[in-house]
């Protein structure tokens, strides 16, 4: 009854009131809706599950308002929905099915992309017997990391610009082609390569460039056919076959580049050190976060995942801010041993108060944080001689405190905070943290050299869209 007068946190009154609120939501979630009579509450919370799980899963937003949640009613009026059923396993044309299978035992240099999508679909299992069976190379988009195990002798993430550019066709499952997969175009691509695309929604077919096949569908289920499929139409990529040999080269490279760095253990740290050690002592059933610019980027290479959905990260929206969010969630459904959660610096700054929440419930999250006083390379040590407000508005932009104790946060929260700036005080902060199971809040704030970066290039997100 207090729609559009202004209520608290109302908006945009009288052009509709809260239900104006509700359109915010609207463009970004698959179903939204506002309940305003108590007894229907169970009713729009099934259907907002529902819908969230079929089809491609996504947001749904059930908006309950202070009034309606004082209301109360007889039991016998309200009735609650029972579970829905699972989402469908929908199949591919068995023709097309086949088809594919051709594209991939004509091709001479073929390669599996795994997307989240796959996880989500809990394809896992079968993608596994599909790539043994192939002995096909394959890459995983960041959260499609753990579909297969990121130590498989075939996981090309070190030769990941090599694959995408010299493959000739490439099974794409669950994953799209977007900014994380450069759009699956010319330079990053061979302007002749097939994609063979396993897509749950049919109108992503195709939304970049032309496809040649593809398959709609759940993942699980298309994925299960084509496993069925190779008894009539078997695939094997040799192992000595030049394809494989190529990536192996170009692999044995990045491994090299990469150790140097793992074993630089001098000070002022770079990145992959400190990474590499947590990567080393992380348990391989814990969830890892990880969330930052640098941070995230090489972290994707070398913060392991050996079982789906075991990483979170920006995602294909590139958002920042979510990370102990995310940390927390990760915690509260793998509270055993928990959540180990990677941030840079300024990630920490967008949502490190929610730790407070951590330390509330005791909930098992391991934090460490990369800092190198700011936002990408080329931070100052020190504020530069700066002082006063007008002063020190000179100093850079995305350059934060130099040397903020973060895990001062911890220790006032009546948890451990550490700050550790070389490689054996944080080899010894995180076992220490990690060896309790479940583990205990923590933060460990681990300084690195300012001027510190990737080993390799590689293209940034704005990178120019290739033409086709």
């Amino acid at each position: 009854e207090q729609d559009g007068l202004g209520a608290f946190q109302e908006s945009l009154p009288p052009q509709g009131g809260a239900q104006m609120q509700l359109q915010y939501v609207v463009p970004v979630c698959k179903y939204s809706v506002k309940a305003t009579e108590i007894e229907r509450i169970p009713f729009f919370v099934e259907q907002a599950v529902r819908y969230a799980k079929n089809g491609r899963p996504g947001a749904t937003y059930v908006e309950i308002a202070g009034d309606t949640l004082r209301k109360s009613c007889a039991a016998s009026q309200i009735y609650y929905p029972s579970m829905g059923i699972d989402p469908p396993l929908s199949l591919a044309p068995s023709a097309e099915i086949q088809r594919a299978l051709r594209v991939l035992k004509g091709a001479k240099r073929p390669l599996i992309i795994v997307g989240k999508g796959a996880a989500y679909a809990g394809a896992s299992s079968l993608i596994r017997e599909f790539q043994k069976q192939t002995n096909m190379p394959f890459l995983p988009s960041p959260m499609g990391k753990g579909v297969l195990p990121d130590d498989h002798p075939m996981c090309m993430s070190s030769a990941r610009s090599f694959a995408l550019k010299n493959a000739d066709a490439i099974l794409l499952i669950g994953a799209r082609l977007n900014w994380i997969l450069h759009y699956g175009r010319p330079p990053r691509y061979s302007r002749d390569v097939k994609f063979i695309h396993i897509e749950i929604l049919p109108e992503e077919l195709g939304h970049s460039l032309p496809v040649e096949v593809g398959l709609v569908g759940h993942a699980k289920a298309i994925v299960g056919q084509l496993v069925t499929g190779l008894k009539s139409e078997p695939i094997n990529i040799s192992s000595d076959s030049d394809w494989i040999k190529s990536l192996k080269e170009q692999q044995q490279k990045s491994i090299d580049i990469f150790s140097e760095l793992f074993n630089d253990r001098s000070v002022p740290l770079n990145y992959y050190c400190p990474l590499s050690i947590i990567n080393k002592h992380t348990p391989k059933n814990a969830i890892i976060v990880n969330e930052g610019s640098d941070t995230m980027d090489i972290g994707r290479t070398v913060l392991l995942n050996y079982e789906p959905k075991m990483r979170l990260d920006a995602g294909t929206w590139g958002t920042m801010g979510v990370g102990m969010g995310q940390a927390i969630a990760g915690a509260l459904v793998n509270p055993n041993p928990g959540c180990v959660f990677v941030a840079g610096d300024s990630a920490f700054g967008f949502s490190g108060m929610e730790f407070e929440v951590v330390c509330r419930y005791q909930l098992p999250v391991v934090v460490v944080i990369i800092n190198n006083n700011g936002i990408g390379a080329l931070n100052p040590d020190d504020f530069m001689g700066l002082s006063g407000t007008d002063d020190r508005l000179n100093y850079p932009a995305k350059s934060l405190t130099p040397a903020c104790r973060y895990e001062g946060y911890a220790t006032a929260m009546g948890a451990t905070g550490v700050f550790v700036d070389n490689a054996d005080d944080l080899e010894r902060a995180f076992k220490a943290a990690v060896s309790t199971k479940p583990f205990k809040p923590t933060i460990i704030n681990c300084m690195i050299s300012t001027t510190a970066s990737r080993g390799k290039p590689a293209a940034p997100p704005f990178a120019k869209v290739g033409k086709l």
